[in-house]
């Protein structure tokens, strides 16, 4: 049965460090490159069992999720597609800066994303907008003969993911896929979505 993964990054320093990037093109360092390599050998290991021999992979197109996308078909083989549907949601004028600064200087912002609301900030990405635009890719690119590898974004994820199963995007029933970890997702006979794993090749 065919099916997507929607594959979280591996770490960047920011990442490492609580900064948030949202659009900020970080690139992988090596210890994140080491963890995509280790990452795509699990995802790989899972295709060959299965007996799948044609993947394809996307990507959005900031610097961490091409590599980390890039990790996967140095094995597998083929070449990833970036496809701005996937791409990380901007966190206005929040990013840069730690989230340890934000809860300090922002501290109900900081509370109302906390709960799963979009803090009334200039330039944040809201999450009707974000979870649209990533479920119009997830139908656009599904195949049910030929599986996907979409390399994306923590938020991405989620809001997508939930806008998949009739969730509002509020909802908090999902929680965060770790870095460099990943959910799969695939379209049943009635034409539902079905979130078949989240969280997968977690630490």
């Amino acid at each position: 049965m065919s099916r997507i993964i929607l594959w979280r990054h591996a770490p960047t320093p920011s990442n490492e460090g609580g900064v948030v990037q949202g659009t900020v093109d970080v690139e992988l360092d090596d210890a994140g490159r080491e963890r995509a390599a280790w990452a795509a050998e699990q995802l790989a290991a899972r295709f060959r069992a299965r007996g799948v021999e044609r993947v394809r992979v996307f990507s959005s197109p900031l610097r961490r999720a091409l590599e980390t996308a890039g990790a996967l078909t140095a094995l597998i083989g083929g070449e990833v597609v970036v496809d701005e549907a996937f791409s990380q949601r901007s966190y206005g004028i929040w990013e840069g800066l730690t989230w340890e600064q934000i809860e300090r200087d922002w501290p109900e912002e900081f509370a109302r994303r906390e709960a799963g609301l979009d803090p009334r900030i200039p330039g944040w990405d809201g999450q009707e907008a974000v979870a649209a635009r990533v479920l119009a890719g997830l139908e656009r690119l599904w195949d049910p003969q030929v599986p996907a590898v979409v390399v994306t974004h923590g938020s991405p994820i989620t809001l997508g993911l939930l806008a998949a199963i009739g969730e509002p995007a509020s909802s908090l029933v999902l929680g965060r896929v770790p870095h460099a970890a990943c959910a799969s997702v695939l379209k049943v006979e009635s034409g539902a979505w079905h979130i078949e794993a989240f969280g997968l090749g977690a630490d």
